[in-house]
């Protein structure tokens, strides 16, 4: 399937992957990354079952602290 990962289109293996399966293939372990789709918030406890689907856009985020 294809989205739009972090601005790129991008390929994606199967027909739908859930966020967590995705942050898995990007390895991806910042624990504070934040997940977008299609412009709206994953909470992190629904990583497990919200589900990528064709032509979603998708968005890593890295939010930096410090002061």
């Amino acid at each position: 399937m294809r989205i739009i990962f972090n601005g790129f289109p991008e390929e994606v293996e199967g027909c739908s992957v859930t966020v967590q399966e995705l942050l898995d293939r990007a390895q991806e372990d910042d624990p504070a990354v934040i997940v977008e789709i299609n412009g709206r918030f994953v909470y992190r406890k629904d990583f497990k079952t919200v589900t990528i689907s064709e032509g979603d856009t998708v968005e890593f985020i890295h939010p930096s602290f410090g002061g």
